[in-house]
């Protein structure tokens, strides 16, 4: 159910402020947009959702959640760690790759703004363990570095493919 309502509300989200300011736009924008709102729920599915009310019980140990040492877990040998680091650079390749299809911006801007939006996750993560006490998601600064290279990954992979369409 909990899902549910957050789908439903994101659909609201992009028919009343995306889909009737896209309409008007050539077919293949509106199409390359929609992508772009899609894989971006998507993230948000993976990550965050459900949505959490805050301050349901504050949790006053967060930061204990929280991972500041870069590849922690790789150097401590955890089961999962390369899956771990590989999935959040093929989670953000997307992102690298739509974002300057949209806005025509280069390199630095698409890394950069990947950097924010996987800020803005781990962000919510951390919070959402403050807020609720429920430690299911963990800020981790790994997952900034590999989200980050991600879309880095991805910018490169539209400079090369957009360089072949053109010829």
């Amino acid at each position: 159910m909990d899902y549910f309502i957050d789908f439903l509300l994101l659909a609201l989200i992009y028919n009343i402020f995306f889909y009737k300011k896209w309409k008007r736009e050539l077919k293949w924008a509106l199409t390359i947009k929609t992508l772009m709102y899609l894989y971006v729920v998507l993230v948000l599915f993976v990550t965050l959702m459900p949505f959490t009310m805050p301050f349901s019980g504050m949790n006053k140990g967060f930061m204990e959640t929280a991972n500041f040492i870069p590849f922690r877990d790789l150097r401590l040998k955890y089961d999962g760690a390369i899956r771990e680091i590989v999935l959040n650079i093929l989670m953000m390749v997307p992102f690298g790759f739509l974002y300057p299809s949209i806005t025509k911006k280069g390199m630095l801007k698409t890394v950069v703004t990947t950097l924010f939006f996987s800020l803005a996750i781990e962000s919510y993560q951390l919070l959402s363990v403050w807020w609720n006490g429920i430690e299911t998601r963990i800020f981790d600064v790994t997952d900034l570095i590999t989200n980050t290279s991600g879309g880095l990954i991805g910018y490169l992979t539209f400079v090369i493919l957009r360089a072949v369409v053109i010829k």
